[in-house]
């Protein structure tokens, strides 16, 4: 006889692990109106991605939907999350309205599973990135107890889905201290558009419905009545097969890696790539064991749509720090490029007779000079290159970023010019940028 075990807590679990309906019935009802809608099958293989986060030995973290009001986003969580549960007032998707300590709880609630997370708009701004990397890194913080003893903290490994009118940077920057979002924390938290490209907002396709309303209001509602069977029933087949399942869930998270991530692409990139090449293989295994009815193939080229969303979104391949320097210098630039630069050269003014009209230029970063192609080239101080162009940043890193891609002139090996200026009675070192720092290209970069 199996033995029983009553788990005992301080206070009743808040949880939506509820069920209602069968297998088929979610299937038909849900499920089989997600094919052909890439951020619905990404979201419903994110659900069945959670219990392979472990065995794969895969990390923690998460996707973003982010776009305008009423376009489907809360659709594709609440899809996603009716794999695992529902019902009650608010079903199976909770909010982002907590702080970081609240959220600790919920996400140890959810191990394993899929946490969804509506409205980022919610939450304070200047907890927003302190929480995604906490969801991320599995681990609540270190409390001492009653004795001054160092409590266990919380730990878990989850796979969320979150959705918002802004993203993760934008959030962060509206706390008035300039902060930005951080390249792990972007990494950890996948920003998608949850435009599809089709003019139907999230979705793509809305099998016979007369238009996007209409199928997002069929989608809530099944969804609100036909939930929390699917995921468990896939965990059966995880149980009776767990090395099988593990092997070949990696070997499909490799093959999407190899095939789909971009020759050269940094690291950042990879990860990101090997976090829906794990949805993608969740999606095609709960495809082989019938618990989803979709064609072989979909959940992977659903997956590959969103992840070249993303890499479009973000610009490059290139790692993130990167394209923050470039943008942080470019902006300077173009914030103070008449009033903090001197002009020397061609582009001092003159009087009628020919005569340099004296300018001064108050609190100079450096100058500016046209080049022999008449575009404009600034020369930066080192001091201000330091503490004001790259303020919050690494000054020498933005610098071999500018050089790797031509935009920093360099000599002799050193990042740093050295030339007679104007007001100097010996040659000052200074910062080269080409003209090219304001062109198109430079957003390429």
């Amino acid at each position: 006889m199996a033995e029983r075990i009553i788990l005992q807590t301080a206070a009743p679990l808040d949880h939506a692990y509820r069920q209602s309906g069968t297998l088929t019935s979610w299937s038909d009802n849900v499920a089989r109106y997600a094919a052909g809608n890439s951020r619905l099958v990404l979201a419903i293989s994110a659900a069945f991605a959670g219990p392979l986060l472990h065995p794969t030995g895969s990390e923690s973290g998460g996707f973003h939907f982010r776009g305008a009001s009423s376009s489907g986003k809360t659709t594709a969580l609440i899809v996603g999350g009716s794999a695992w549960g529902g019902g009650g007032v608010r079903g199976y998707v909770r909010t982002w309205r907590a702080t970081a300590n609240g959220l600790e709880s919920v996400a140890a609630l959810h191990c394993d599973t899929l946490l969804c997370l509506d409205e980022m708009g919610q939450v304070d701004g200047r907890e927003v990135g302190q929480i995604a990397y906490m969801l991320s890194n599995g681990q609540g913080k270190t409390r001492a107890g009653r004795g001054g003893e160092g409590r266990t903290p919380a730990e878990w490994r989850v796979m969320f889905l979150s959705s918002g009118e802004i993203g993760l940077s934008d959030k962060m920057s509206e706390d008035g201290r300039g902060q930005r979002a951080a390249a792990g924390q972007q990494v950890r938290v996948v920003d998608i558009l949850a435009d599809a490209g089709a003019g139907l907002g999230l979705f793509e396709t809305l099998h016979g419905f007369p238009d996007a309303d209409a199928f997002a209001r069929h989608l809530k509602a099944a969804a609100n009545e036909h939930y929390g069977v699917a995921a468990p029933d896939f965990v059966k087949f995880i149980v009776n097969d767990y090395n099988g399942c593990a092997e070949a869930a990696l070997s499909h998270q490799r093959e999407f890696v190899a095939e789909h991530c971009p020759a050269g692409a940094d690291g950042q990139v990879s990860r990101v790539a090997a976090r829906f090449g794990l949805v993608a293989a969740a999606g095609e295994m709960a495809t082989a064991f019938g618990v989803v009815p979709w064609q072989p193939g979909e959940a992977t080229a659903s997956a590959l749509r969103c992840y070249r969303a993303w890499l479009d979104v973000r610009g490059g391949i290139e790692p993130t720090e990167e394209k923050h320097g470039i943008a942080a210098v470019r902006r300077f630039i173009e914030l103070h490029g008449s009033s903090r630069f001197e002009a020397m050269g061609a582009l001092v003014r003159t009087d009628n007779a020919g005569a340099p009209i004296e300018a001064r230029v108050p609190n100079r970063a450096g100058f500016r000079r046209q080049d022999g192609n008449g575009g404009i080239e600034y020369l930066i101080l080192p001091e201000v290159w330091r503490t004001e162009v790259c303020a919050g940043l690494d000054a020498v890193a933005v610098a071999k970023t500018l050089n790797k891609h031509g935009l920093l002139i360099s000599k002799d090996g050193k990042l740093q010019d050295q030339a007679r200026l104007p007001g100097f009675s010996k040659p000052v070192r200074h910062y080269h940028l080409t003209a090219g720092i304001l062109s198109d290209g430079a957003d390429d970069a």
